[in-house]
């Protein structure tokens, strides 16, 4: 069960801070620690933007997103309208980038959005744009290292989920994973554990969460969802 609850980020007992305000899962956090040595020595400051976030905040992001509270954009950053989507594609314009609670990497503290903090000022704050890890961004070296350490298998086990385009989820450059940790939660990521989550239903300790306010849309095609948003290859 504990496993279960860990990878739908109903549970903190298996994180450590690695930062403030920022939180990882043990055996990840000792990799990226190796990983930050490593890439010191090159000359680059890894630094981590976002780290573990929960079931509740994934839940608020999209909720939000769907009822206009939170703005929705496009690849080119965008501001859409939802008047101007039917409910089928404004879900897949959230669910480019921003997953279905209970399948967010990141609820298993093994998933890091990181940046390079000696490529710009003190007072930076990354955007997380493909802009800034691009060929004319500042983050663009640290990116190009790491890459071909993962393209070698030799980046203290983390891997991009995300470096292509597959038709789902938009390529994020900054987003690395602790691969030997991380396909054990992928494989627990069950729909018919999901769905009574979404509906507002009590998990396994009892806890009641905000239901999907779009779930009516989901539910019909939850089998194609998981596989064009939530699957992806751990290498």
């Amino acid at each position: 069960m504990q496993q279960s609850l860990i990878a739908f980020g109903l549970s903190t007992e298996h994180l450590v801070s690695i930062a403030p305000d920022l939180r990882a899962e043990r055996e990840t956090a000792s990799a990226f620690q190796t990983l930050g040595r490593r890439t010191a020595e090159r000359g680059f400051e890894l630094r981590v933007a976002s780290a573990f976030r929960d079931y509740d905040r994934q839940v608020r992001i999209v909720n939000d997103k769907w009822t206009g509270a939170r703005p929705v954009t496009d690849g080119e950053g965008r501001l859409l309208e939802r008047t101007q989507y039917t409910d089928d594609d404004w879900l897949n314009l959230i669910l480019r980038f921003s997953a279905l609670p209970g399948t967010s990497r990141h609820h298993w503290g093994t998933d890091l959005d990181i940046w390079d903090a000696s490529a710009v000022g003190a007072d930076y704050r990354p955007l997380l744009s493909p802009s800034e890890y691009g060929p004319s961004g500042p983050f663009f070296e640290m990116t190009r290292w790491l890459d071909e350490l993962m393209v070698a298998d030799d980046a203290e086990g983390f891997f991009k989920p995300y470096a292509e385009d597959r038709g789902g989820i938009a390529p994020e450059p900054w987003h690395i994973s602790y691969r030997p940790v991380a396909i054990k939660y992928q494989e627990r990521v069950a729909p018919e554990l999901l769905m009574p989550l979404w509906r507002g239903e009590a998990d396994a300790c009892g806890n009641v969460h905000e239901p999907l306010a779009m779930l009516e849309v989901i539910e019909p095609q939850m089998d194609h969802l998981m596989e064009r948003f939530v699957a992806v290859p751990a290498s």
